[in-house]
């Protein structure tokens, strides 16, 4: 069986570069309302800030949950169709909407020459300005779901556009950038991005966040971001369109595939992706991450696969399981999925 992979990319975000700002609004201040509506099993934070000053990669958490030069926090949804469905983006605070950009198409930006994107980096964005300096910037929104214009004011906790992929991003998310007095702060460490050292490390920072946000956060070191069966050998793309993911297949189909696709991947994590027939057959395989820091997001696609026995599938209940590992610890399960052959 080969071995595949695949990446995600995404780049650090610019502010809106054709736009000017307005003066500061009072308005409204930490601690901040989380900016998404899809926590608890719907999103997942799949980058933080990162903090380390060189090439290296470290996150609030003294994790590697963020890439090179990554600027914000990024809030994904598992895959295109749902974020057709709708997933809203709300301000985290009351404010004033400093400026805003529309019109920009949802697109794999893979798929793009890097020249279509120069200054509209953010795609479909709002910022809005807070009490005492503070600023919130909000990217990759879906074109056509802002219902705003500059100089509205909004209140915390207003619905004002939906997660999208416009402009250089890979796959559906909301970009968030906070800023104070035009500094870029992780609204995790409280610190500047940078400032953040090691000894200030934990999973348990949220230090800007408001007591109902740092309810529904949990940190992730690694995210699945999909997984599922599929009668055909899946692409990444598909994938990120939401394909991929059946509950039911036919006994003729012509082979049987279970993938997952992760976030975060680290150098020296195992990845075993587990298949099992309901007659008792099955097996699986180890994939070990081999991959220096490329100043780059950490993700990958894997699969392991079946043919089928025969003419027909047997019927019953398929059963697939992912198991992460990392550093020596105990292999624990991060993924399990379901499959029915009739």
């Amino acid at each position: 069986m080969p071995h595949p992979s695949g990446r995600l990319r995404t780049f650090a975000l610019s502010v809106f570069a054709t736009l000017s700002f307005g003066g500061m609004a009072q308005a409204d201040g930490p601690p901040f309302d989380l900016p998404v509506d899809c926590l608890n099993g719907v999103c997942d934070i799949v980058h933080y800030v990162d903090h380390d000053a060189g090439p290296e990669i470290r996150d609030f958490a003294c994790g590697t949950t963020t890439y090179d030069g990554h600027r914000g926090t990024d809030f994904s949804v598992p895959d295109e169709a749902t974020m057709l469905e709708g997933i809203s983006v709300r301000a985290i605070a009351g404010g004033t909407v400093a400026a805003l950009r529309e019109g920009v198409e949802d697109i794999d930006s893979g798929r793009l020459d890097k020249g279509n994107l120069e200054g509209i980096e953010c795609g479909n964005g709002i910022l809005i300005d807070h009490d005492d300096g503070w600023q919130s910037q909000y990217c990759h929104l879906r074109r056509g779901s802002i219902a705003l214009k500059k100089g509205d004011r909004v209140s915390r906790g207003q619905l004002i556009a939906e997660i999208g992929m416009s402009g250089q991003a890979t796959f559906p998310h909301l970009h968030f950038n906070l800023r104070k007095d035009d500094q870029l702060v992780d609204p995790f460490s409280g610190s500047a991005m940078g400032a953040s050292n090691q000894g200030d490390c934990s999973v348990d920072n949220a230090v800007l966040w408001s007591s109902s946000a740092r309810a529904q956060l949990t940190y992730n070191d690694i995210t699945l971001y999909g997984h599922g069966f599929s009668m055909a050998r899946p692409n990444a793309s598909d994938l990120k369109r939401g394909y991929g993911k059946e509950p039911e297949l036919p006994n003729t189909a012509p082979g049987l595939y279970f993938w997952a696709y992760l976030i975060g991947a680290n150098d020296g994590d195992v990845i075993r992706m587990s298949l099992q027939t309901p007659t008792g057959k099955g097996g699986h395989r180890d994939f070990v991450i081999d991959l220096p820091n490329d100043q780059g997001p950490r993700a990958k696609w894997f699969f392991i696969n079946m043919d089928r026995p025969g003419d027909v599938w047997p019927a019953g209940m398929y059963h697939g399981e992912v198991t992460f590992t990392r550093g020596g610890k105990a292999p624990r399960q991060i993924g399990k999925s379901d499959l029915t052959i009739r």
